[in-house]
């Protein structure tokens, strides 16, 4: 009975080391680097981690889904090596919420769970949860957010070969609001350096530029919110279990701010917001990934992206996390493998005893 007992308590502390700390390197060793461009920048590019703050959610919800966070993403850090992260928007679930305080603790959670070697770089986007949606956008939450994050919002980053543009899709509504103007503005100056490094003796105005690029390259664009689709229709592949429909300006940016977004001339397009996964081509006829929620509150089966650029070029692969209902499955699986060991031990025990008596008696 002891040994039997014991083998139940190694099978329970096997299945919970399994679940918690293997199971993400085991499943995200099975994904690859396209593997198809040389001297490369290689990117892994999540979406919508939605860290819960002080006013929404359980407790258990919280610790479950952010221990889930940190340990798939420093399995993924440490098996695949990347050089860059980008994290596009809604890192937060409450930041257009909270105020100073609260805000620095989510930094600090924030730094916790997506702590990565030196070597890697971390950028991340802005989304309608981390400031608000564009109709309550407030200067101090705006400058909060882009104090903490640097280049997070319409800031153009050269990496080895390639240009990254992260745009803050909040002030894209080209309404002529505060923020939306700055934000027009900056976008034209990033496509003026762009065109200038690729046509450098075109105007005198490029003869004049600040921070002038050393090369050209059509830049990669990421963001939170999608350009403009009507449907998931259009997507040649998506995860989502129905077709969603989409609103201008909430689930997707508008048909407007997406051609004005054309300037920029990009290669391809990321975003998130959504919290599924959806390839397509957009109305620019470039390709476009929108990627799926990295949290199981969110997301079933979430995914992010291996993705790796030089220059104009890219190949991306699709990277599926651990599913939530396999590591429910397994639980409930041990679980019932010792609730019947239990019975079966007090049973037989129960039945010894009976047995022993009418031995006695006879």
């Amino acid at each position: 009975m002891y040994r039997t007992v014991f083998i139940m308590f190694i099978i329970v502390g096997a299945t919970f080391l399994y679940n918690e700390l293997l199971l993400n390197f085991v499943v995200l060793n099975q994904c690859q680097w396209p593997n198809k461009l040389n001297d490369s920048v290689r990117a892994i590019i999540l979406a919508d981690t939605h860290l819960l703050g002080p006013f929404n959610g359980h407790w258990f919800d919280k610790l479950r889904r952010e221990w889930q966070m940190r340990r798939a993403f420093h399995a993924a850090v440490f098996l695949h090596k990347p050089d860059v992260v980008f994290i596009l928007g809604d890192i937060f679930d409450e930041g257009q919420w909270v105020d100073g305080e609260n805000f620095e603790a989510y930094l600090m959670r924030f730094h916790s769970i997506f702590n990565a070697p030196e070597n890697v770089k971390v950028y991340s986007t802005v989304g309608n949860h981390d400031i608000g949606f564009h109709y309550r956008l407030h200067p101090y939450i705006v400058d909060r957010f882009k104090n903490a994050f640097e280049e997070s919002q319409n800031s153009l980053i050269t990496i080895k070969n390639s240009h990254f543009i992260l745009l803050n899709s909040m002030t894209l509504s080209r309404d002529g609001c505060y923020f939306c103007a700055d934000a027009e503005a900056e976008i034209l100056k990033i496509s003026q350096r762009l065109n200038c490094a690729k046509l450098p003796s075109r105007s005198t105005n490029c003869k004049n530029l600040n921070n002038k690029l050393p090369f050209y390259a059509r830049p990669i664009v990421l963001q939170h919110f999608p350009t403009f689709r009507v449907s998931d229709n259009v997507c040649k592949e998506h995860d989502s279990p129905k077709i969603e429909i989409y609103r201008e300006s909430w689930e997707v940016l508008s048909k407007e701010a997406t051609k004005f977004l054309e300037i920029l001339n990009p290669a391809v397009a990321f975003s998130g917001h959504t919290h599924n996964f959806c390839r397509s081509l957009n109305i620019w006829g470039v390709e476009e990934f929108t990627i799926a929620s990295f949290s199981w509150r969110n997301k079933n089966n979430p995914s992010f992206l291996l993705a790796e650029f030089f220059k104009s070029d890219y190949a991306v692969s699709k990277c599926d996390m651990p599913r939530e209902d396999t590591v429910v499955c397994i639980y409930i699986t041990t679980g019932s493998i010792v609730l019947l060991t239990i019975i079966y031990i007090v049973f037989s025990s129960l039945c010894s005893k009976i047995t022993t008596k009418k031995s006695k008696k006879i």
